[in-house]
This record gives structure tokens, C-alpha cells and sequence, in this order.
């Protein structure tokens, strides 16, 4: 570092640093998780993946600096919307359809169906009531 970087500068620098130690672990425990199952030892992949999880955990709320300001706040809160908005169109849509077409004898639903259904179901409960929860408190 020379004598021309100003304090700001060094805590982009910082926080871009961090952010990438703590995606690189998250990423490395993906790609060992990967490597178990390839390998047959997906308990090893299943340690190293947690590893690498637990590790980005760490130094997300242990890094002398904020990795994340509201700019980032704003972005992920635009995504969340657009991904909710997105998924209520497929599970509002697409689970009657689904049976609709399949009790008409047009297709055969795959045995995943009742599963991910079920799952985009949790998904929204999970939200309304986490929701309603915040909404109460402010």
C-alpha cells in the first residue's frame, strides 16, 4: 500500500478482500461437497462443505470491516421481491395446472411434483409469517 490511499479506499479494498475470502470458502466447500459425492466419501465432502460454510459465517460477522452496506441491502432486497413474485406465479399457476393437466390425462406429473409444491408452500408460509412478525414489531 503507498501513502496516497485514502482511509476510504483501504476499507473498499478491505471489504472487497474479505468478501472474497468468505465467498471462496463457501465456494470450496460446494466444489469439496461435490468431489465426496464423485469420490464416494460424502461424509468427507459433507465435513469440508460445512467447513467451508461455518468458515464464511465467520468471517462474515467477524471481519473488522462491514462487508455490506445499503446498497447491497437495497439490491438484495429488490431480488428477494422479484424471486417471491416469480415463484408465487409458478405455485399459484402452476400447482392446479399441474393437476388439472395431469387428472385430464394430458401429462403424468413426476413423483417431485407433490414435493417441490409442498416445498414452494413452506416457502410462503415461512414468509407470511416472518412478515408478520417484523410488521408488528415497527
Amino acid at each position: 500500500m503507498n501513502g496516497h490511499e485514502t482511509p476510504a479506499r483501504k476499507r473498499l479494498s478491505r471489504r472487497k478482500r474479505y468478501k472474497r475470502l468468505m465467498y471462496g470458502l463457501l465456494f470450496g466447500g460446494i466444489l469439496a461437497l461435490w468431489a465426496g459425492m464423485y469420490f464416494d466419501r460424502f461424509l468427507v465432502g459433507v465435513l469440508l462443505y460445512w467447513g467451508g460454510f461455518f468458515g464464511m459465517i465467520a468471517i462474515w460477522q467477524l471481519s473488522p470491516v462491514t462487508l455490506y452496506d445499503e446498497r447491497d441491502t437495497a439490491i438484495e432486497r429488490k431480488a428477494s421481491d422479484y424471486t417471491l413474485g416469480v415463484f408465487a406465479f409458478v405455485f399459484v399457476l402452476g400447482a392446479p395446472g399441474g393437476i388439472a393437466l395431469e387428472e385430464g390425462g394430458v401429462l403424468e406429473l413426476p413423483a417431485a411434483f407433490d414435493g417441490a409444491m409442498w416445498t414452494l408452500f413452506a416457502i410462503y408460509v415461512v414468509f407470511g409469517a416472518v412478515y408478520t412478525v417484523l410488521r408488528r414489531r415497527s
